[in-house]
């Protein structure tokens, strides 16, 4: 008895790891979902992450600067990609990419050759 539970059980995990949803190649409308959202989740980490990081290559005037383009962008993104309470993930993420990598763009510059001062206010 206790032989057969444990059988079922390992069956029961194999089968369950064997549909584990890998957003590599999501197959379903559902999986894309979930991917694109979990996709959000990650890149809003990410976001605040590098936010943080670029505003340490900062001076006061500076951080000022990017801390009011940031705080329009945030506006923009969530008024370009989301109605009531439904957020459009195919709008957000890619906003967030770019706002990603514009920030490290910003803190490299920063901290090597010195800041582009007209780089500090985009909103994109």
């Amino acid at each position: 008895m206790i032989k057969s539970a444990l059988i079922g059980c390992s069956l029961l995990f194999v089968s369950a790891s064997a549909l584990a949803l890998s957003c590599d190649n999501p197959n379903t409308p559902y999986d894309r979902t979930y991917c694109a959202a979990l996709q959000m989740v990650q890149d809003d980490q990410l976001l605040n992450e590098q936010y943080k990081k670029t505003m340490s290559a900062l001076n006061a005037n500076q951080k000022k600067t990017v801390k009011t383009a940031q705080i329009q962008w945030l506006k923009q993104r969530d008024s370009e990609c989301s109605s009531g309470s439904l957020v459009n993930l195919g709008c957000v993420n890619p906003k967030m990419s770019a706002r990603i990598e514009l920030l490290k763009s910003i803190e490299r510059e920063c901290r090597n050759a010195g800041c582009d001062e007209a780089k500090l206010s985009r909103v994109e």
